[in-house]
């Protein structure tokens, strides 16, 4: 028996050895550590399983709502739509008669919820301050993130996130997330529903 080297047979076993080691290199290459923390936050997020959305100005909160679906997009976490009517000190704390402003709100909110697959829950809630209310109402469903909206619209003594944005920030249990909204974007976005 006789072995004839042929140079086609010679570049044909090389071409075929070199791409195997570099196939295998490949295979067996040791991927850059991630960044210190990258992989908890990327955990941190996918473990929201519940988030509450409360209407405070409708045009900023429709906005708080589509920015809740975005986040929530592929986590399958269950949204809760909050409209907190706050009632002054000199009136009784009752529920108001049905107003339709909020149910319009409360369906707009809702709409944009269903058109990322997403079923929320809607409540209306009355308290003397809606920030307060709403931190009650995080507790008591277990929340895990809030997600507010808010128009660019101050009295002059309040904080740049005004009183209720600004307490529900200080005191909720749970991540808090404020879109503020500039003026010019809240020109674009629909204050009354018709």
């Amino acid at each position: 028996m006789s072995l004839t080297l042929s140079p086609l047979g010679i570049t044909l076993a090389v071409a075929f050895t070199v791409g195997l080691a570099g196939t295998l290199g490949w295979m067996l290459r040791v991927p850059p550590p991630a960044p210190r923390g990258a992989t908890s936050t990327v955990r941190s997020v996918e473990s929201i399983r519940k988030v509450l959305v409360p209407i405070l100005d409708l045009g900023a909160s429709v906005r708080a709502v589509e920015l809740a679906a975005r986040l929530n997009q592929g986590h399958k976490a269950e949204m809760l739509i909050v409209d907190v009517h706050e009632i002054p000190l000199q009136a009784p704390l009752a529920m108001p008669e049905k107003d339709p402003r909020i149910q319009r709100a409360l369906n707009a909110a809702a709409f944009i919820a269903t058109q990322h697959a997403i079923q929320p829950r809607t409540k209306v809630n009355v308290a003397r301050q809606a920030g307060h209310r709403i931190v009650e109402i995080a507790r008591e469903e277990n929340v895990d993130l809030i997600v507010m909206g808010i128009s660019h619209q101050n009295r002059p003594n309040e904080s740049p996130l005004g009183r209720v944005a600004e307490h529900v920030v200080r005191n909720a249990h749970c991540e808090v997330v404020v879109d503020r909204v500039p003026r010019q974007k809240m020109a674009l976005i629909p204050t009354e529903m018709d």
